[in-house]
């Protein structure tokens, strides 16, 4: 697992200590979505479970590895779930922790939606976090830390990780061949570099690009892309794209400051705050906001 390059530096600070026996065994990842916490804790992992790691991180060589490189090593376990994180799924991943490990070395479990843990579950947890067993180390991750039941905040040593820097994501995405990547685009998506790498591979069901392109039609007055259309395709994902409004608003407002209307922002800010509302018409918030801009 290649350790990306603005996590470099966390990274080797953390096999260092865990070359010096200084890592904490409750490791907790919080930062935005879509910087790479999951990849950074996987190859962590891979160093952890190593039988002659070093500094640059897993040999590669040793049994160990093999069994980890071809996705059945007997001491890492991954719980993961759709929705909630329950108590049996916990129970599930302490008890396998709860053995010598098969392979000697250390028992890595990693838990990627942490916040998704139901409170049964947290506290189900916490013993372990408390108590481990020997040579046990868990790495929790979460894009809301404010959803961790505070028990297990205190329990583990948190490691916040930020945004990379514009220049580091874009070239980073130049290199996943994304051509026309730019601030904009970045922007898009919170600065996030993975989040337009997972948008620009079809995943997602919206697309800034669409977006855009779809914008750029309206307030060109295209005649097949009349605002009840927009809002009826759209209205699926209405949250992201009043947030991409509001975003657009604000860039205009701060290019033209003088003379611009500042209700077209504040109409942004009203209709993010109402898409929030269970059983609201979606595609009328949307029709009210792209009027909007259509003026």
């Amino acid at each position: 697992m290649q350790v990306l390059p603005w996590f470099t530096a966390t990274y080797t600070t953390l096999v260092s200590r865990y070359l010096e026996k200084k890592l904490h065994h409750g490791l907790l990842l919080t930062g935005p979505k879509g910087i790479g916490k999951n990849q950074l804790a996987l190859g962590l992992s891979h160093t952890l479970l190593c039988k002659h790691p070093s500094v640059e991180g897993p040999c590669g060589q040793c049994q160990s590895c093999h069994l980890r490189l071809a996705g059945n090593h007997p001491d890492f376990h991954i719980l993961e779930s759709e929705k909630q994180l329950g108590v049996d799924k916990i129970r599930e991943g302490i008890a396998k922790l709860s053995g010598t490990a098969q392979m000697g070395g250390n028992k890595v479990l990693l838990i990627p939606r942490a916040d998704t843990m139901t409170e049964a579950a947290a506290n189900a947890l916490l013993k372990t976090l408390e108590e481990p067993t020997n040579n046990t180390f868990l790495l929790l991750i979460t894009d809301s830390i404010n959803k961790i039941m505070p028990t297990i905040l205190s329990r583990c040593e948190r490691q916040i990780l930020t945004l990379p820097s514009v220049s580091d994501s874009l070239n980073y995405l130049s290199a996943k061949g994304v051509e026309d990547a730019s601030e904009a685009l970045l922007a898009a998506y919170g600065y996030a570099p993975l989040r337009v790498e997972e948008a620009l591979s079809g995943e997602e069901d919206i697309s800034y690009r669409g977006f855009s392109d779809g914008m750029q039609a309206l307030l060109a007055g295209d005649a097949k892309m009349q605002v009840q259309t927009l809002a009826n395709k759209w209205q699926d994902n209405a949250q992201q794209v009043a947030l991409w409004c509001q975003q657009m608003a604000h860039d205009e407002y701060i290019k033209r400051q003088q003379g611009t209307d500042y209700s077209r922002y504040l109409a942004c800010v009203e209709a993010v705050k109402t898409l929030q509302h269970a059983g609201v018409n979606k595609s009328m918030v949307l029709f009210g906001l792209l009027k909007q801009f259509q003026r």
